[in-house]
């Protein structure tokens, strides 16, 4: 991937101090001024490239669900991808500062219609970029021939949702462990066996 624009990187500077924000005092309490207080910044430079908070949030929103530096080390296996991304629900720590937003986001979103229509269409896009993966898996051999990839991929969405859930219910190591360990198990159970991969690889 190219090295992230001066503008990308300050982006991603400001959403990790709203993450931060949100995380200890909600969307509905967050200021303009907090934000840019926190992120050493002026007002009028906050509001120059965000003119209210909204804005500020929905470009959280959107830096929090662009692909992981690291994404180019997992080029040419899309179940690898597919598990990379997957593996993020699995929390680092109980105060991980992106899924504390996300949820903060959720619960705004069903009192607020706008936020609602912004999770909506950022979970369509990504339910279509995980059937995008499993297609490409497919096609390249690694994932079984029997298996529906819609179907699939709206019951990995559904596990790992539930186990972020499952997660803050009970933000223990335990439930860490068990979250990463569930979503190895549901991307394993969709690998092809070696030897129609090997095929696929000498065709």
């Amino acid at each position: 991937m190219p090295p992230a624009s001066r503008s990308e990187q300050q982006q991603k500077y400001i959403a990790g101090v709203v993450y931060d924000l949100i995380g200890e005092v909600g969307i509905e309490n967050l200021t303009m001024r907090q934000i840019a207080e926190a992120a050493k910044v002026s007002l009028g430079t906050i509001t120059y490239h965000f003119p209210n908070k909204r804005a500020l949030i929905a470009m959280a929103m959107d830096s929090g669900y662009s692909l992981p530096e690291d994404w180019s080390e997992y080029a040419g296996s899309p179940t690898a991808q597919l598990a990379r991304i997957a593996l993020s629900y699995a929390l680092e720590t109980p105060r991980s500062r992106w899924w504390r937003f996300w949820i903060n986001h959720l619960a705004m979103s069903t009192r607020d219609v706008e936020l609602q229509e912004s999770q909506i269409r950022r979970f369509d896009k990504q339910r279509r970029f995980w059937i995008k993966l499993l297609e490409a898996g497919l096609q390249q051999g690694e994932i079984r021939l029997d298996l529906n990839i819609e179907a699939v991929v709206d019951e990995l969405l559904v596990a790992v949702h539930g186990l972020i859930t499952l997660q803050f219910v009970k933000p223990t190591p335990k439930m860490r462990a068990y979250a990463r360990e569930k979503i190895l198990e549901l991307i394993g159970g969709l690998k092809a066996s070696p030897s129609r991969s090997h095929l696929m690889l000498s065709s």
